[in-house]
């Protein structure tokens, strides 16, 4: 025996192999590793059959079907016995982790003397408790006993290779595990016995039985590094497991073996750390869909999961499972049983109830939580009126919060009018969730319509991975949010029998606040009937609106977009288009909009925030020969008006073909006012190799003053014609009367009936007003305001480049406008940004006291903070101006450059203006110290310091009450007091004529008179 101090396993097995015969089997010493505890191996060495040089030594332990106490190991010590490399194959949650073992086997092999060794290690899971179909949570019990007691898996085993062993050398190696010693022999059963396969002492690695081809034996069985092997143990369903467990090896080049065999490869499917069979198995009333085996980490602790699908159908009753199975812990290998959805279906004559429950463990901002999400139908009939019920909803308990959400769609007929039948409610809310709305293109995905427009009809059995996955896209839409929620409310109805819509309002509050109108409408011509399997009509159509209103992004939006379902005439003669208007009011974008149908110019770079609008258009395939296509649109955004249509045919008959594209796109600038229009017209044709020929005209127009070309292309030919002014082809700039007047706010009249060219500077009181004493249409506006809560706005319409504070009539102080951008100018007017100069002044003063009221003081600058205000203009007023000097009628002349499709549309981060608020002062005050010895309590005793006498208790009726109130009476008009109370409410801000009014009759109001002195 030789024992290891410091296990070195791969030397003695180098040992056994060179001491061992190269003709015979024979048994060799054994050898004992420490690790924890003693492990002792049995040795044998087997030499390949000549003329194969090989030679292979198998060390295991003794083999039992159930040891009394397994064998405690950790992997990377164990591997480190053999190669200190592998342990690097090892998974993260498995390096450190000590595992219950039932027996070891390692096979160590070589080719030639002179060759490497390779080797792969056996271990036999001690798993503590047999996992049988009747455990299963749910299904168990309802299992017959003879299907119930089949094991899932006899075993499970953990597998080591030092390479990737092909089924023919995994062959090879099971050939080499000693044979069972059997006892007990009669002699007249050796011939027998002989002819079968001999049973190993140690169960062999699982390979197909059949010997396949010289290609199909050449796929790779065993992955290098450590693998998960068993053998399924339902009846008529042997399937071979082999799923890899350690990080994907590079170099590996092999294809890798679908478990159960080269026969079975169609019914498996392998994925990173996961493999799947499918079963297609029916045991009386219990059906066995798919059978999974995963490999899972999390926090570092490892878990072999076996996941099965399955359906149980009992009398009118279905009921399904989805990833029903039991997780195996490697840290104690006992199984726990779980389940992560269950659908249930029941039907007869009068009621049909179905449903699904989906739990799922998910993690969100470091928190780990798990989330119940369901999903419900009901019909019935109930006095000869057929009604529907179905809902959606969710669970979660999150971050120490509940978290959920209900949506609910009530299927009932009511007839309003004949023309107006109301068809269905639905009603949902959400807490602790916030509501994302998609975009209008994906509206019929989104849950809350898709519940309503086109609830599914199949069963819930039959689609199960359709119902888990639909449940599962929930969170993408209804999201925990802690502090968020929404309502929805929804009404299904139809308009002439013809038109079936659904409208429903949604308010999300939260992270945001957004509210949405969303509809769909549908129809078609002729109406099918309900039960009539003819459902061809000449027109199909899908409206889909959405109406929106967001808060934190200030848009407010109207889009409507063509379903991908539309038709005219003919299924073939597809129907798209869209439109959309949007307003932004606030926010990154404020003061930009959007109007446009069918989209924009194609040279047009839509900026993100843009909704992305399809073409007014159509798609028609007449027949093989000959397709037709039309589209067109029209935007109108910040710095341009953009329009533009095409129209294509295509025709095709053999070798013969031809096309014709015509087209034509404007772009239409404004303050210079300038259009330009380029249309084209093409036409080719051609047969075979012969051709193209072709025939075009392009004709570009440009103004107001009306002026282009025309450009005639036959074949190889290009003539171009010139009419108009070809000067006029760039506008000229505008003047400030004509700038002024279109884009700067109006003049307004004050009271004193003056008024200035454009109302360019605003001031606002923002915050901090307690009182206004005056009306807004008087010259100077009075305000009582609260000093600590005071903010002024003050802004321009015109941007400015500096800004200053009016210290005295000839001083100024330079305000900082942080970082804002200065480069701009007048583009209409043909202004560039060196050329022009803008600066902001302010002067605040002060009335002086007593003084009159044309006399006042200025404010000092540091009394006041003055805050920079930056803000987005629109490029095609305030950008740079891109000028050009051109010869016009034999004179120099300045013209505008045209705006290209995709100039920036803004001038980012322009300084318009300042918030104003006083400055905070800092405290300078101190309090005096005192001497601590000061404020200690005296305990010196004073006699006779309280004179006690007794007090009348108080009433409410004395005898002196008449004359407390003829005191009052008196005194409230006297003129000393009717002086004070007039000078404070003067103070405060009163009107005194009509705010307080006060008679001496006030006294008698009393029911008891005040205690005053009489």
């Amino acid at each position: 025996m030789t024992t290891n101090t410091e296990p070195k396993l791969k030397e003695e097995l180098e040992k056994g192999l060179s001491e061992a015969s190269d003709d015979s089997p024979e048994k060799g010493s054994k050898i004992t590793i420490s690790l924890g505890e003693d492990i002792e191996f049995v040795c044998e060495t087997k030499p390949d059959k000549s003329p194969d040089k090989g030679k292979t030594i198998v060390a295991y332990t003794a083999y039992k079907e159930e040891r009394e106490e397994p064998f405690k190991i950790t992997l990377h010590d164990l591997m480190k016995t053999l190669d200190a490399s592998m342990a690097d194959l090892l998974p993260s949650g498995l390096k450190d982790k000590s595992i219950n073992f039932k027996n070891l086997m390692v096979i160590y092999r070589k080719e030639q003397k002179t060759s490497k060794g390779e080797w792969l290690f056996v271990l036999d899971l001690d798993i503590a408790t047999k996992i049988k179909l009747k455990s299963l949570p749910v299904v168990g019990d309802l299992i017959s006993d003879e299907v119930g007691k089949e094991e899932l898996v006899p075993s499970l085993r953990l597998l080591v290779a030092s390479k990737a062993f092909s089924i023919k050398e995994i062959r090879v190696l099971n050939d080499k595990i000693p044979d069972k010693e059997e006892e007990e022999e009669e002699e007249e059963e050796e011939e027998e016995e002989e002819e079968k396969e001999k049973e190993k002492l140690i169960p062999p690695m699982p390979v197909p039985k059949k010997v396949g081809t010289d290609k199909s034996e050449a796929k790779r069985s065993v992955r290098k590094g450590l693998s998960l092997s068993g053998k399924l143990g339902l009846p008529d369903a042997a399937k071979i497991l082999s799923l890899s467990i350690s990080p994907q090896q590079a170099e590996e080049e092999q294809e890798e073996l679908a478990p159960g065999g080269e026969e079975e490869e169609g019914d498996v499917t392998n994925s990173n750390l996961a493999v799947w069979f499918d079963i297609d198995k029916t045991f009386g009333p219990f059906s066995l869909k798919q059978i999974g085996f995963q490999y899972e980490e999390e926090d570092d602790e490892a878990e072999i999961a076996i996941v099965i699908d399955a359906v149980l159908k009992i009398a009118g009753l279905t009921l399904s499972c989805d990833d029903l199975g039991v997780g195996i812990s490697l840290d104690d290998l006992t199984p726990s049983f779980k389940i992560s959805g269950i659908g249930i279906e029941y039907k007869n004559p009068t009621i049909e109830i179905s449903g699904a429950l989906l739990r799922a463990d998910k993690e969100k901002n470091g928190i780990k939580y798990t989330e119940y999400l369901g999903l419900a139908r009901l019909k019935f009939d109930l006095a000869g009126k057929s009604f529907g019920v179905s809902a959606i909803g969710a669970y979660a308990y999150y971050d120490g919060k509940p978290s959920l959400f209900l949506y609910a769609v009530l299927d009932v007929t009511i007839i309003v009018d004949p023309s107006f039948i109301i068809t269905g409610f639905a009603l949902g809310f959400g807490y602790n969730r916030y509501l994302k709305v998609p975009s209008i293109d994906k509206l019929l995905d989104f849950p809350l319509v898709a519940q309503a427009v086109e609830p599914t009809d199949s069963k819930f059995s039959d689609d199960s991975e359709l119902i888990t996955k639909k449940l599962s896209e929930m969170d993408k839409y209804m999201p925990i949010s802690i502090g968020s929620g929404f309502v929805a409310i929804g009404l299904k109805f139809t308009c002439f029998q013809m038109l079936d819509c659904f409208a429903l309002l949604t308010v999300a509050f939260g992270e945001d606040f957004e509210i949405n109108l969303l509809g769909i409408a549908k129809m078609k011509i002729p109406t099918p009937a309900k039960d009539s399997k003819n459902t061809s009509c000449i027109l199909n159509m899908t409206m889909l609106l959405r109406a929106r209103f967001s808060l934190s992004e200030g848009v407010i939006s109207i889009e409507g977009q063509l379903a991908s379902d539309c038709y005219l005439l003919s299924p073939d003669c597809r129907l798209t288009g869209g439109f959309a208007v949007c307003l932004w009011v606030s926010g990154l974008h404020a003061g930009d909009f959007v109007i446009t149908l069918g989209g924009y110019h194609p040279l047009f770079k839509k900026p993100a925030h843009y909704p992305t609008v399809p073409r007014l258009g159509f798609h028609w395939k007449v027949g093989d020969c000959l397709s037709l296509k039309g589209e067109k649109y029209f935007a109108l955004c910040a710095h341009a008006i953009m329009a533009g249509g095409r129209l294509e045919a295509n025709f095709k008959l053999g070798k013969l073909w031809a096309n014709f594209v015509a087209e034509a796109h404007f772009l239409i600038s404004w303050k210079p006012y300038y259009y330009e229009i380029l249309v084209q017209v093409r036409i080719q044709a051609g047969y075979g190799i012969l051709g193209p020929v072709s025939l075009g005209v392009q004709l570009h127009i440009w103004g107001p003053e009306f002026a282009g070309t025309a450009t005639f292309r036959i074949i190889f030919v290009k003539v171009t014609v010139e009419f108009g002014d070809q000067s006029s082809r760039l506008p000229e700039p505008i003047d400030w009367e004509s700038f002024q007047s279109s884009f700067l706010p109006p003049a307004k009249s004050t009271a004193q009936d003056s008024s200035t060219a454009a109302d360019v500077c605003s001031v606002v009181l923002n915050q901090g007003v307690t009182k206004q004493l005056s009306p807004a249409t008087t010259k100077e506006v009075a305000f009582v305001v609260n000093p600590k809560e005071l903010e002024l706005v003050v802004n321009s319409a015109i941007p400015s480049k500096q800004a200053s504070y009016q210290k005295n009539t000839q001083d100024t102080e330079p305000l900082t406008v942080s970082n804002a951008n200065t480069d701009f100018g007048v583009r209409s007017m043909g202004i560039k940004k060196d050329q022009l100069e803008s600066k902001y002044n302010i002067k605040i003063t002060r009335k002086t006291k007593g003084g009159d009221e044309s006399e006042s003081v200025t404010v000092d600058y540091d009394q006041f903070q003055f805050i920079p205000i930056t803000q987005d203009v629109p490029t095609a007023l305030w950008g740079d101006a891109k000028v050009k000097v051109v010869k016009v009628k034999g004179k120099d002349s300045e013209r505008i450059l045209l705006p290209e499709a995709n100039d920036q549309q803004f001038v980012k981060n322009v300084f318009s203006g300042f918030r104003i608020v006083p400055q905070i002062k800092e405290d300078v005050c101190s309090t005096n110290i005192i001497d601590v010895n000061e404020l200690l309590h005296d305990t010196t005793a004073i006699n006779d310091v309280y004179a006690w006498q007794k007090m009348t208790a108080f009433s409410g009726f004395s005898t002196d009450n008449q004359a407390r109130t003829t005191a009052i009476n008196n005194n409230i008009v006297s003129t000393n007091t009717q002086n004070k109370r007039n000078n404070l409410l003067q103070s405060l801000g009163f009107n005194l004529a009509d705010d307080v009014k006060l008679t001496d009759s006030v006294a008698n109001s009393f029911v008891i008179a005040p205690q005053v002195k009489a």
